[in-house]
């Protein structure tokens, strides 16, 4: 039997540190009490489920499974127990320079999120007591860039924002310059506010005048050649299409390709917004979900009209948006838009919706996944009681668009409206410069396949 561990929550949400709660992990159960200071304040807390307004100073308790150590929203923090994952291997290797020794499985997790667990995505930092909180907000820590050229190398010390002061120390494990070919996918840093020109810092904390975050995505060029323009590619469409779409820049890191795209989770001060995946909110609700596509768009649409607990401000401008973000997937060959692509978020005026687009790479180009989407919709490919037929495209997009509150007629407009928006799809596919030509060819054949699914199934 392995010890209680216990831990704080902290957040900047609302522009200052406040304590959120306390964690506290037992053999069978995760539980997190909010504290009173923080419900006082209104501000959102762990998730949309899992509200301060809903539990108030009523232990939030969770049974423990194989996928959820940890209650979602903090499940997140920790880097995926895959052996590739760079986040994750660099904090154990950090770990093990500490002398914590070899960490496997959950004593692993719990020691990341000790050193990893703030700073992030989103607006949680995990600390291990309230005085590790205190001296990480309070760390002195002025900005400046270097600029990426050969005659100066970037250290990578600007990148670790996890490892603080002990950065050093894991330099020495892994160098001043590691390869990042295909080793780190993605890395949190800062860029000027008026877009790339060549400089790059570490992430801010606090505001910083003209600096903007960013995550830099690096391409595999092994396994994914091009994958940098496709995503590149399909922002910008989806950016025609009407959809919220952050600012990007491609830019070229010494022969590597790679992607800045403009962080959504900071507002113009560098303070944390609330942001939720779909997969944590689903997820705090429904204990035995285990995989982020482990659910339908049509469960989805509905999930958004519950008025008991309201996910978004406006149901059926969310549900048109869901709808219309299927319809894009399908029409530019994205297969992978399951729950962990899709987020809610908070704006300005406290009002809920879906944050901007991010992460639409049209993964069908690459023959490994080429598959229609990551989640069913309309039942597609089931078979109903009393039918001897599956369910075949164009009904079950129907069944979707009910299930989203639009009509038939109402729905084929949004469909058209989409494909003539795209109609030169295939033209921008065959412009990219490194996408190899099989992949141009796999990527367009399966645009214009979707374009006559979609263009008859609602006539």
């Amino acid at each position: 039997m392995s010890p209680d561990r216990e831990a704080v929550v902290w957040t900047r949400l609302g522009g200052m540190p406040v304590k959120m709660g306390r964690l506290l992990v037992t053999d069978r159960e995760c539980r997190f009490t909010y504290t009173g200071e923080f419900i006082e304040r209104g501000l959102p807390g762990l998730g949309l489920v899992l509200s301060p307004a809903v539990y108030g100073e009523r232990p939030i308790v969770r049974r423990r499974t194989e996928r959820f150590d940890l209650l979602p929203p903090l499940q997140a923090l920790v880097p995926p127990r895959d052996r590739g994952n760079f986040q994750r291997n660099l904090a154990l290797r950090y770990l093990q320079a500490r002398g914590h020794g070899k960490l496997e499985g959950f004593d692993a997790d719990w020691a990341i999120l000790m050193v990893a667990g703030h700073g992030g995505i989103g607006h949680l930092d995990v600390f291990e007591d309230d005085e590790a909180a205190h001296a990480w907000y309070e760390w002195p820590r002025p900005h400046r860039f270097v600029s990426l050229d050969r005659a100066r190398p970037l250290s990578f010390r600007q990148f670790l924002a996890w490892f603080d002061e002990e950065a050093d120390l894991l330099l020495q494990l892994i160098g001043p310059t590691p390869s990042i070919g295909g080793a780190i996918p993605k890395l949190l840093v800062s860029i000027p506010e008026t877009g790339w020109d060549g400089r790059i810092g570490p992430p801010t904390r606090e505001p910083v005048a003209g600096v903007l975050d960013v995550v830099l995505k690096f391409e595999q060029t092994a396994t994914y050649p091009g994958i940098v323009e496709l995503e590149a590619l399909a922002l910008d469409m989806h950016a025609r299409l009407g959809f919220d779409v952050p600012r990007h820049w491609q830019i070229d890191l010494d022969g590597v390709p790679a992607l800045a795209v403009e962080r959504f989770d900071r507002d113009a001060h560098h303070r944390p917004r609330f942001v939720e995946s779909l997969f944590s909110v689903i997820a705090s609700g429904n204990p035995d979900l285990r995989h982020h596509y482990d659910f339908t768009y049509d469960g989805l649409a509905r999930a958004l009209g519950i008025p008991e607990l309201p996910l978004v401000s406006d149901t059926e401008a969310a549900r048109v948006h869901l709808f219309r973000r299927l319809v894009a997937a399908l029409v530019t060959g994205n297969g992978d838009l399951h729950l962990e692509n899709l987020s809610l978020w908070q704006v300005e005026d406290g009002r809920l919706a879906f944050s901007p687009v991010y992460d639409p790479t049209p993964m069908r180009a690459y023959p490994i996944h080429d598959l229609l989407n990551a989640m069913p919709f309309g039942r597609y490919g089931e078979y109903v009681t009393g039918r001897e037929q599956p369910v075949g495209f164009d009904e079950a997009l129907q069944r979707f668009a009910r299930a989203c509150g639009l009509g038939r007629r109402e729905a084929c407009d949004l469909v058209h409206e989409i494909l003539e928006q795209a109609a030169d799809y295939p033209d921008r596919i065959e412009a990219l410069k490194r996408l190899p030509g099989e992949n141009k060819a796999q990527l367009i054949a399966v645009h214009r396949r979707m374009r006559d699914m979609l263009a008859s199934a609602l006539d």
